[in-house]
């Protein structure tokens, strides 16, 4: 006797053959819970359905019907987070939120997929609970009626799971305008820096780890703040961080040329100072100035040049 099936449309072969093969493997583990289930594939043109039948009554079972329905309901939300969630994601971001442009639009659609892939791990909060959330959906309409269309129930009855993706959609969109407003800012810091005439011929900044940072002159002497006003200097004063901080001094201090000393040249904090300063700047891994303090490097860690040019 038929006890349950799960049906959907799909697209692709790639879509048919991820149905098989994840539903194939939960059919494994519900063999072991059951014995007496059977299970079958079949397809008409796009739409694939996976049947199960047994005998009853459900008594005679060595595991419990809701214990099946668990199993099932694992296996229909797996191939939906696998196969139709970048889909969901997408028509709820586009149809939810405004943007400029398409191109707007097509930036932080990206940013969004990126965001749910990085949450993608057996380990990830959020994607841990959209599958519960997925899973527990499901559940409840295998426990109503025994037929699961996963289109119909993807449209009618995951309301709770795309509360889920809502909310990391609007995360999402909050990041994007967060990093699009620093990368404005930087724009605006690089165009002040290129206009500014220099006041020193040489700023060392030796980067000691972390938010350690040292400023020095041509001379090796440390570099004291000085104040500068305008619209800029306002701005990073404002709202200041650590790494505005660091920037704010260089403005102030105007150099002709600057050098970077790091071990760590792919941080952030470095790349963002290399961009804003532009082809004054060049970022050092290893040279006599810095090597009292941040200590020799050997010639097996040397993986690039003792001096990078960002700017090329």
């Amino acid at each position: 006797m038929e006890l349950f099936s799960i049906s959907v449309n799909t697209r692709t072969d790639g879509e048919k053959e991820a149905f098989y093969r994840i539903l194939s493997d939960k059919q494994k583990e519900l063999h072991k819970q059951c014995r007496q289930l059977k299970f079958s594939f079949s397809a008409s043109r796009d739409r694939v359905i996976w049947t199960c039948s047994g005998k009853l009554p459900l008594t005679a079972w060595t595991s419990s019907a809701e214990m099946v329905r668990r199993l099932v309901s694992e296996a229909a939300a797996a191939y939906i987070l696998e196969e139709k969630e970048q889909d969901i994601a997408a028509r709820l971001l586009l149809s939810e939120f405004e943007f400029n442009d398409n191109e707007e639009s097509e930036r932080v659609l990206q940013w969004f997929l990126m965001l749910l892939a990085k949450d993608d791990n057996p380990s990830g909060d959020y994607s841990q609970q959209r599958r519960r959330k997925l899973k527990d959906s499901i559940f409840v309409c295998l426990s109503e009626s025994p037929d699961l269309n996963l289109d119909g129930f993807m449209t009618f009855r995951m309301q709770s799971y795309e509360q889920e993706l809502r909310e990391m959609a609007e995360y999402a969109v909050d990041e994007f305008m967060l990093d699009q407003q620093y990368e404005e800012f930087v724009s605006l810091l690089k165009y002040f820096v290129y206009f500014q005439e220099p006041l020193m011929p040489l700023v060392h900044v030796v980067h000691k780890g972390g938010e350690d940072f040292l400023l020095l002159d041509g001379s090796l002497r440390p570099i004291e703040k000085m104040r500068d006003e305008g619209l800029v200097m306002e701005r990073l004063d404002q709202d200041m961080e650590f790494e505005d901080m660091v920037v704010s001094t260089l403005i102030s201090v105007s150099p002709a040329r600057m050098i970077i000393h790091t071990r760590e040249p792919d941080l952030p904090v470095i790349v963002t100072l290399a961009h804003i300063f532009d082809n004054r700047a060049e970022v050092c891994i290893s040279c006599p100035e810095c090597s009292p303090f941040l200590g020799s490097l050997a010639n097996d860690d040397l993986t690039f040049p003792a001096k990078r040019d960002y700017n090329n």
